[in-house]
């Protein structure tokens, strides 16, 4: 446990994990007892226990790189989902994936969200999927 600790630097706030990081994610990792684990669920089960089937763990700092167990909790993927900014950045973007522009007429809100598509793109894909269909029967 001792190779673990040694990898946290303590700030007042959080304690930062400096051992090897995924780019892609910002989650730390490291590799325990024969097995690759990311850093914050490693931390956790060392000192607080075991995380409930079931459950995640919710960085309540927001900061992916803390691996201090009281700025972590155990909560539903649902719960972690409704807490989380991952949808803010999609509220930024002013094209789709194929550079059309998110403008009406061509995007759509689906109803009781607050997700949105591209009109041409879903148009283009149901005609691809329709064409296939007829290839197939």
């Amino acid at each position: 446990m001792k190779e673990i600790m040694d990898r946290i630097n303590k700030t007042a706030d959080c304690w930062l994990w400096t051992g090897a990081v995924k780019k892609d994610s910002g989650y730390g990792r490291a590799w325990y007892r024969g097995r690759q684990w990311r850093a914050h669920r490693l931390v956790y089960e060392l000192l607080i226990g075991n995380i409930p089937k079931g459950l995640e763990l919710d960085h309540l700092c927001r900061n992916r790189g803390c691996v201090r167990p009281s700025h972590l909790e155990a909560v539903t993927h649902a719960e972690n989902v409704r807490r989380g900014i991952s949808g803010h950045h999609n509220k930024e973007k002013t094209h789709c994936p194929r550079g059309h522009k998110y403008t009406n007429p061509n995007v759509y809100i689906a109803p009781g969200t607050n997700s949105r598509s591209c009109v041409k793109c879903q148009r283009d894909s149901t005609r691809r999927w329709r064409a296939e269909q007829k290839l197939t029967v």
